[in-house]
């Protein structure tokens, strides 16, 4: 099931969704949960999962430092107990590769605010790194 979320995810995101709006933030905080939950499953490759969940999580971070406090919308998150990492590796590996190339196109679109590019540039960086740390 939650494959089918990734995936589903991953056909919402197009380069030109809004980097800072809802459908981005929540894709990001669900491919981080997914890689947390991948983590908790894991045998081999334990912290190579962690590792792309941090980095994940920092690319949140960095996204979110300097905006206004505000919170995504309630949603039922999905359910991450059954996460096998062979399930979601894939579609979760799109996702992020989504998701860079987004935050990419966002930070060298001329005219943006500098300090929301260097953002999203930052944000790329990370999602690069989590899909790297991916086993």
């Amino acid at each position: 099931m939650i494959d089918d979320i990734l995936r589903a995810a991953h056909r919402v995101i197009s380069l030109e969704s809004d980097p800072d709006g809802v459908e981005a933030r929540t894709a990001l905080r669900l491919a981080c949960r997914t890689a947390d939950a991948a983590a908790d499953d894991a045998t081999a490759d334990q912290d190579r999962w962690t590792f792309a969940s941090v980095s994940i999580a920092e690319g949140i971070d960095r996204l979110t430092e300097g905006l206004p406090d505000e919170p995504l919308p309630d949603t039922d998150p999905p359910d991450l107990a059954e996460v096998t990492e062979a399930t979601v590796r894939e579609p979760l590996r799109a996702l992020l590769t989504s998701l860079s190339a987004l935050y990419a196109t966002a930070a060298d679109r001329p005219g943006g605010p500098p300090w929301r590019q260097l953002a999203w540039a930052a944000v790329t960086q990370h999602l690069d790194r989590a899909l790297r740390e991916l086993p």
